[in-house]
């Protein structure tokens, strides 16, 4: 490994939307498979429909003032009792109409997105595998972690405006909104993410006004633990045996009583 300890450095707040574009360039040195340790500098191309995430702006306003951001990351870290530094993002060009993003990425931003022994990585590929609202919130959440939170309660417009539902009027209601959105994103990130989040309404009389969010990181090995049942294909994760606390696998004979049971004892809710 180029470094045993790498610390990430910004002079602004990671946003979200940066966030999510780290996640789609680790995803892609994913897909190419490509090694953690690399001498030189890897140029990706990458659809920048797919950098902007589902439910953005068909233009790439948001996405240029995002890669240039992402510039401004630095990494850090020690080799051999000797410091270095290098930034996450070298060079970045929109081309073919702005259709493409061309990105160039240093070698060690490769290991910090790349190699299995780096939490970023970890954290970054547990991410990706959300898809929808579990991605916008595992992000927000993500953002609020880097301000040494443990919680934080959003106003509920403030909310639905963060997860870009406001203007769907199906989501006015509190239930609905909750039903699904809210509840199908905390049961997502709880399953396949690196932190444990619970969710509880505030209300002002009757009517609830805010979502309060708890959340805790897991540690290196249990994100590791996700790292590595998230590399199972879906059907079988977390269920390698013998394993007494294994979900049962879910088959035709499968009664919810079976099922609540396993829950139970799991501590789950519903």
């Amino acid at each position: 490994m180029p470094s045993s300890l790498i610390a990430l450095r910004s002079s602004e707040p990671l946003a979200p939307a940066m966030l999510a574009a780290l996640w789609e360039i680790a995803a892609v040195l994913d897909e190419k498979r490509t090694p953690a340790i690399v001498r030189d500098a890897i140029w990706l191309e990458i659809p920048t429909s797919r950098l902007r995430g589902e439910g953005s702006r068909s233009d790439n306003h948001w996405l240029k003032q995002c890669l240039d951001r992402l510039t401004g990351i630095k990494l850090s870290g020690e080799y051999q009792g000797d410091p270095w530094g290098a930034v996450i993002l070298a060079e970045w060009h929109l081309v073919q109409g702005g259709s493409i993003a061309r990105l160039l990425i240093p070698p060690s931003a490769i290991q910090v997105l790349r190699s299995p022994e780096t939490f970023s990585k970890i954290e970054t590929t547990a991410a990706h595998r959300l898809t929808g609202h579990g991605r916008r919130l595992y992000a927000i959440l993500a953002d609020k972690k880097r301000l040494n939170r443990p919680t934080w309660t959003f106003e509920l417009d403030e909310l639905r405006a963060l997860l870009d539902v406001a203007n769907k009027t199906t989501y006015n209601r509190w239930q609905d909104f909750k039903k699904r959105v809210l509840d199908p994103s905390v049961a997502a990130i709880n399953d396949y993410g690196t932190v444990t989040v619970k969710m509880t309404p505030q209300k002002l009389g009757r009517a609830v006004t805010a979502v309060r969010f708890d959340w805790q990181w897991k540690s290196v090995d249990e994100a590791r633990e996700t790292d590595e049942a998230n590399e199972k294909h879906s059907l079988g994760r977390r269920q390698s045996m013998p394993d007494p606390e294994a979900p049962p696998l879910i088959r035709k004979t499968q009664t919810p009583e079976e099922l609540a049971e396993w829950r139970k004892k799991m501590g789950l809710q519903g």
